[in-house]
Parts: C-alpha cells; structure tokens; sequence
C-alpha cells in the first residue's frame, strides 16, 4: 500500500499547535466532517423532493479530505492566501465557512438546489468565500500553478506587490483528477517558468468512480514531481502507526501495511477490526512479537490503529504544511487517507456515489451525541467546549470577512476606437503589432495592463 523505501517527511519541522490548539482542530475536524455528511444526507432523506429523485453528494469524497482541510483553513492558511478545492469536497468547504459565519443554515440546507450551497465551489453561484471555481476536475490545480506565475509578474512589475509577502497558492487535489492530462501541461509551464509559492495537496484515497487505483500509482506521482522541480512530501503515517513501528513486532506489521494491495487495505477497513485481525494473524503468525502487538488491541483500536494514515493525523499533517511553509519552493504533498474516513461506508469499493442510509446517520449522530433538531448546530454534540472552539475559530488567521479579502481593481479608461495602421496592404498579424505597439507608446493606465501571451 505505501512505499518501503520512502523516507520520513525529510527536514521535518515541528509543528507549533499547543495541546489545546490541537483539541480544538480535533473537535472542529469532527465537526466539519459531521456537518459536511449531514448536508448530504439532508438534500437526499430530509429536503422536500418533488420527483423523488436522488440529489446526490460524495460523502466518502468529503470524508477522506477533512483532515487534511480542517488543518489547512483553521490553521495553516493565512489571509492572502487562496485554495482551490477539490470538486467533491465541496460541502466540506461549505461547512467550513459555515463554521466561520461566512455560510448561512439556509444554503446549506439547499445544497444543490436552486440558490443554495453548490454541489462544486463556484465563485458565480456560492455565497461563502470561494477563491477558484473547480466543477471541472483537474482545472482547479492548474489554476493554481498559472495564478502563482502570474503573481509572480505582476510583483515584478509593481513594487507596491513586491513590498507584500506573496500569497500562496492552494490546490487540495483527488488522486483522480492526477488522470487529466492538463495537470502535467501545469506541470512542465510551472517548470518553465521557475514556479514558487504553490501547493498541491493530493487526497491519496486510492479509490475513485472507475475503482481502486494501481497499487503503485504514488511512485509516478513522485517521480513526476521530482522531475519538474517540487519537493514531495509523502504523509504516509500517523503518529500511532508510527509508535506501533517502534514497538516489538513494529517492523513487520509496518512491513506487512507496505506490502498490501490496495484492494485489499480498503476492504478491511470496511469490514473493521475483525478483519484485520484475522489477515494479519493469519500472515504474521510465524511473529510471535507481531502477533502480540496485534493482539493487544481491541478491535476498536486495530480499526483505528489501521485507518490512522498520514492524511487522517493532524499532527504528521501539520508537521507537513510547517515544513514546506519554510520557503516557497512548489511543494506536493501525497497524503495517504480513507476513502469514507471515520463513515460506515469508509474503504467500500462502491462508495464513491454512495451514501448513508438513514438507519446509519441515524447511528453516526447518536454516536456524536448530536440531539434531534439540533444537527445544523455549529458546536451540537460538544457544548461544554463550545465556547472554547467559537474563540479558537474567531481566532483563526484565515477566518477574516470575506470583503477583506477581495481585491478591487482601479478604473481604467478605454478608448473608443483604436489607431489604424496607416499603409495600404499588410498581414493581420503586422497590423495587430502595431496597433499594440502604438498602445505600448501611449503610457496610458491601459497599456501598463496589456499582457501578449
């Protein structure tokens, strides 16, 4: 499943989350993953539905990404810094915002309806504040790359930019969307170009709409990178796996995790603690150090044990973003992560589309201690520490109002017409180039603004 000759994080820098920080990011991981899946499942069992058709969503899809986001805005993403997010985790960024009173109930409870929050972030037709529409996947990433150059120009160009620290550019990407083929033309550009200040951030679930993905699929993804001129970081580990490595027994149950298919890891997290039980001591019983190990584990905690990936740590998480936030070298992260995380359908081969039954919603929230008609409820399930997460998120650096964030650019005067090259015959490409070359001598507002590409 992960590769053995792969090292740790390299220059791994600590992150500087206290343990109460990291309290609040736990809570509010959970929170946004209840309220991403509760928004899904309240446009397919709950809203009103005239033709009684399914709505939809990708409650697995968000589920897998939490983590991962839940560290990005409530922690790592500073004001001028801008993310486009993967299509279907759409509702986890809806949630977000919701979290941060940049959403209100009533969108959410329309969720691709008319008006309501969109099925993919659009910065058109969503009310909370998106940074880059990404209904098409693998347009999101590049997008990130080409916005990251072009700031790069315009800092050249105008010393009031080049005074400001540069923002960084944020694509969480689903190892899917690594299939479009303009992903690897942003690639070879960014190259060209010397690209800086730019993360992807890849949701290595390892499961899409068309299956389980190659076993070895992470080696390209690296050497690519690698090839164009990124540092990789590959979050491969959580923090408990990696205590249980250091224990007797450790190595070969680390070694067995590497060699297993990924078919296979994604059915036994489906199947639970049992399962895994049973796999590992029937394929470790010659270790009598790695059968202990496993044997001293309820199967609640091999469940865990198993599903704690480094996608799905906050700590091994935000050890990754402090690294990489040491300098603006283009960085991918390939974070290992749980199609369905912490869902009853979490590694079900089938649950790209899926979603849960109202009989497993009904379990997920009393298992959260969420009340009946208390589910839209920012902190519901957690009040005595309510008012210690509004505080933590109020405090957030990304959490700003979304005006403060818009750039508002300067009128600038167009003339009415243009000058016509004076001469009797010429190509349409010599009349174009002097047409600009008039402008570019005008030393007008408008041709300071003119780019050729």
């Amino acid at each position: 499943m992960v590769p053995r000759d792969e090292p740790a994080i390299p220059e791994a820098i600590p992150h500087d989350v206290g343990d109460g920080a990291l309290r609040c990011l736990q809570d509010l991981e959970n929170r946004v993953r209840w309220l991403s899946s509760w928004t899904i499942h309240h446009a397919n069992h709950i809203r009103e539905h005239v033709d009684g058709l399914k709505v939809g969503g990708h409650q697995a899809s968000c589920a897998s990404a939490v983590t991962l986001m839940t560290a990005l805005y409530f922690h790592t993403l500073r004001p001028q810094d801008r993310v486009a997010v993967k299509p279907h985790a759409s509702p986890v960024f809806h949630a977000i915002q919701y979290l941060m009173g940049h959403q209100s109930r009533e969108n959410l409870e329309n969720f691709r309806a008319k008006g309501g929050a969109q099925s993919y972030p659009s910065r058109t037709k969503d009310a909370d504040d998106v940074d880059f529409s990404t209904g098409s996947v693998g347009l999101g990433p590049a997008m990130t790359a080409f916005s990251s150059i072009v700031q790069d120009y315009l800092r050249r160009h105008h010393d009031d930019l080049r005074r400001e620290e540069p923002r960084r550019m944020i694509a969480v990407v689903g190892d899917a969307e690594m299939d479009e083929g303009n992903m690897y033309e942003a690639l070879w550009e960014g190259w060209k170009h010397d690209l800086r200040n730019c993360w992807w951030i890849i949701d290595y679930n390892r499961q899409s709409l068309d299956g389980v993905v190659t076993d070895h699929l992470f080696r390209l993804i690296d050497r690519l990178f690698r090839t164009t001129g990124w540092r990789v970081l590959n979050l491969k580990y959580g923090k408990r796996m990696m205590a249980a490595f250091k224990r007797p027994g450790g190595k070969a149950l680390k070694k067995w995790i590497n060699d297993c298919p990924n078919d296979l890891y994604s059915a036994l997290t489906f199947q639970g603690g049992a399962a895994w039980r049973e796999h590992l001591m029937g394929d470790l019983a010659d270790d009598s150090a790695a059968a202990a190990l496993i044997g001293e584990c309820t199967d609640d905690d091999l469940q865990a044990l198993m599903t704690n990936l480094g996608g799905h740590c906050l700590e091994t998480v935000l050890d990754a973003f402090a690294t990489a936030a040491k300098d603006d070298r283009p960085t991918c992260f390939i974070a290992y992560t749980v199609k369905g995380w912490g869902l009853p359908l979490q590694g079900h081969k089938d649950n790209h589309a899926g979603i849960m039954t109202p009989d497993q919603m009904a379990g997920y929230q009393a298992g959260l201690g969420i009340a009946d008609g208390d589910e839209w409820e920012p902190f519901a399930g957690m009040k005595e520490r309510a008012e210690a997460l509004r505080a933590f998120v109020d405090a957030v650096p990304f959490n700003r109002p979304p005006e403060s964030r818009q750039m508002s650019a300067a009128h600038i005067d167009i003339p009415d017409t243009l000058p016509v090259p004076d001469q009797d015959t010429l190509s349409t490409q010599e009349a174009f180039g002097r047409i600009m070359y008039d402008l570019a001598g005008s030393r007008t507002d408008l041709a300071d603004r003119i780019v050729t590409t």
